[in-house]
């Protein structure tokens, strides 16, 4: 589809005048007005709605001085004419279009597609508007689950636009971490700390939204439950496979291009599980690592702030100010003059500020014993090692020692031998490793509706089976 051909030919025309800023507010209010949490869904958008939109905008001071000149006395009737103005080329150029009321007939204004969306996206933008919390690591999990009750193909592709959710709302919050970090690094050249900004991300944004995405809807505590629906999707085969694969391309037909002959459900399980993988291994990480360079970089900012008197007025505000315009035979006069006078001064501690440790200072420090390297050392050195290891096993060597019990058909994992501590450990870490980048290739995991139960543990029960070769699944 070709975007800019008629009637959105100049599309963003309106956005390129003087007055750019009052038309991008009057898009963001009929948004708002229109589509936003308080509209009215009773009252239509007729012409005098629009207009008295833009003329509520044009009662801001900011943006009545991009339109008139400051001190001009302006008629009710220029006002009016600047909006209508504004409106007809917003029509003109594609934002709004004539709509006709199907109920009493009445000619009406709509939002057009475009403008709908672009005006949402001004919308947006305003960090002031009240958000909802972000649930969309448990609305993947429960759509999953419903998928697997029901084998809707909707609520699988409703899975699949949750999971791409969580990923761009992180990084949508670390790119805001990185503004304010840019930001503060403004604010200090300016000789100002950033206050505004900290208290709304404390009292707003932290509370409502970060609070709830890194502890309720975080992406690692649902991690395991959406690999374990994943792995009953994937169970699925035969004719149930058959339909909702028929299912997902007729109501999602860009898949066809996307799966290039793989199974569209397998290949939404596998885009639905790298998302969540990169949300918990990559972005998860660096929205903590951002968040706490913020919040270091405004601490540190802040200390210096209350420590030095830094501001242009202050004696060392303008003694750097001196130095800075006079030229160097004066400043090296200046910092001789400065030398002596500090030459003789005494720097203590205010009292009552800090409290210091008085230590005494002429005792003697303990004398390390010598390293001894002896048969009993090195022994010592040895059992601690093995101590360390005796239950550390990789997913390779617990693959490898599960593969040679599958030669003979699938098993359980309470048919597996439990005689030693080590046998135990490689039941607990089974269903890891089956789930692996490498398991999956060797094997497959299926939950039992039955519990595991040894004189150790107690856990779910899972069925181990060889993965099918390339040819067989050809």
């Amino acid at each position: 589809m070709m975007f800019f051909a008629p009637p959105r030919e100049h599309f963003f025309r309106p956005l390129t005048h003087d007055n750019r800023e009052l038309c991008a507010a009057v898009l963001r209010a009929l948004h708002e007005r229109v589509y936003g949490a308080n509209a009215d869904y009773a009252e239509v958008s007729t012409r005098e709605l629009v207009l008295e939109v833009i003329q509520h905008a044009l009662a801001d001071p900011m943006l009545r001085a991009l339109v008139f000149e400051a001190g001009q006395t302006v008629r009710a009737e220029e006002e009016r004419a600047c909006a209508s103005d504004l409106l007809r080329k917003l029509k003109e150029h594609g934002w709004l279009e004539d709509y006709r009321d199907p109920i009493d007939l009445r000619p009406t204004l709509k939002l057009s597609r475009a403008g709908k969306a672009f005006s949402e996206t001004f919308a947006n933008l305003d960090d002031s508007r009240a958000k909802t919390r972000q649930r969309n690591m448990r609305s993947a999990r429960k759509a999953l689950a419903a998928f697997i009750a029901s084998r809707d193909a909707d609520e699988l592709l409703d899975a699949h636009e949750f999971a791409s959710r969580v990923v761009q709302d992180l990084q949508d919050d670390i790119e805001y971490f990185r503004h304010l970090i840019q930001s503060l690094t403004r604010e200090a050249l300016e000789q100002k700390v950033a206050w505004n900004e900290f208290n709304d991300f404390i009292e707003k944004r932290f509370a409502r939204e970060y609070a709830v995405r890194l502890v309720a809807d975080s992406a690692e505590r649902h991690r395991g439950q959406i690999n374990e629906a994943l792995e009953e999707v994937r169970s699925i085969d035969g004719e149930q496979r058959v339909l909702a694969d028929a299912h997902l391309l007729q109501r999602a037909p860009w898949l066809e291009q996307q799966v290039q002959g793989r199974s569209p459900m397998l290949w939404l399980t596998d885009r639905i599980e790298s998302m969540v993988e990169a949300a918990c291994g990559l972005k998860l990480p660096m929205l903590r690592s951002e968040m706490n360079n913020y919040v270091r970089r405004f601490t540190s900012l802040l200390r210096q702030a209350l420590s030095l008197d830094y501001g242009a007025q202050s004696p060392l505000g303008r003694t750097m100010a001196w130095l800075k315009e006079k030229p160097a035979p004066e400043r090296g006069l200046l910092l001789d003059a400065l030398t002596r006078r500090l030459a003789t001064s005494e720097i203590r501690l205010p009292g009552g500020v800090l409290r210091w440790t008085v230590r005494d200072r002429e005792a003697a420090a303990a004398e390390q014993a010598l390293l001894l390297v002896d048969e009993a050392s090195r022994l010592d050195a040895l059992l601690r090692r093995a101590e360390a290891e005796a239950f550390a096993f990789s997913d390779h060597q617990v693959l490898h020692s599960l593969l040679p019990h599958l030669s003979s058909g699938p098993i359980t994992l309470a048919a597996l031998p439990v005689n030693t501590a080590e046998d135990a450990v490689r039941v607990l870490h089974a269903v890891g490793a089956a789930r692996s980048t490498e398991g999956r290739r060797l094997m497959q995991a299926r939950k039992m509706a039955t519990q595991l139960r040894t004189p150790y543990f107690q856990a779910d029960d899972y069925e181990l089976c060889a993965a099918p070769s390339d040819d067989a699944v050809d």
